[in-house]
């Protein structure tokens, strides 16, 4: 699954710059493959995480912490204050 996120965004990147939102909301684990794939796109402009329970931000800690992001990456506990800091990136 994670792979075929990575293709598609890929695709869409026709520039090789795309913001990303993702949302964590219901997300109960993200595996060790799909955190290296995802931290292996290099299409992106800049990817807000966004969050609002304890079990988010500790997902967003482990798929953002440890290892120097590719592009600007930030947490969210709302989608308004994402997409404005989004806007900042897009093309």
């Amino acid at each position: 699954m994670a792979v075929g996120f990575a293709d598609t965004i890929e695709r869409l990147a026709v520039d090789g710059s795309l913001p990303m939102l993702l949302t964590l909301t219901g997300v109960e684990s993200i595996s060790r493959s799909a955190r290296d794939v995802f931290g292996a796109v290099r299409c992106l402009a800049a990817v807000a995480v966004v969050g609002v329970s304890p079990v988010d931000r500790v997902i967003a800690n482990f798929l953002l912490g440890g290892e120097v992001q590719p592009c600007p990456t930030r947490y969210f506990t709302g989608e308004d204050d994402a997409l404005k800091w989004l806007s900042r990136y897009a093309a």
